[in-house]
């Protein structure tokens, strides 16, 4: 996503997902908090959707058993975090 898509346009009818798009999406990029990318209408060169990544980690302690045993012993697993998705 870049200043250049029109965000305002954007509806998924979903009002918490709309706002977050509109008001915090490009904040969240500006701080490397996030990447948020967009799926654009081809006819019509609208926003067809968006979703966000975010790196972040699970602490070893709080995965199953079974999980544990095949991983190294860190402290925390990294993940990527899929945190908002609409179309």
């Amino acid at each position: 996503m870049s200043k250049e898509h029109n965000r305002t346009a954007f509806m998924c009818g979903v009002e918490a997902l709309d706002r977050y798009f509109r008001e915090q999406a490009m904040q969240d990029m500006r701080r490397r908090a996030a990447s948020c990318y967009v799926a654009i209408d081809s006819a019509t060169s609208a926003i067809a959707g968006y979703y966000t990544l975010a790196a972040g980690s699970i602490p070893l302690i709080d995965l199953p058993e079974d999980l544990i045993k095949k991983l190294p012993r860190y402290p925390s697993v990294p993940v990527a975090l899929l945190g908002r998705f609409s179309s």
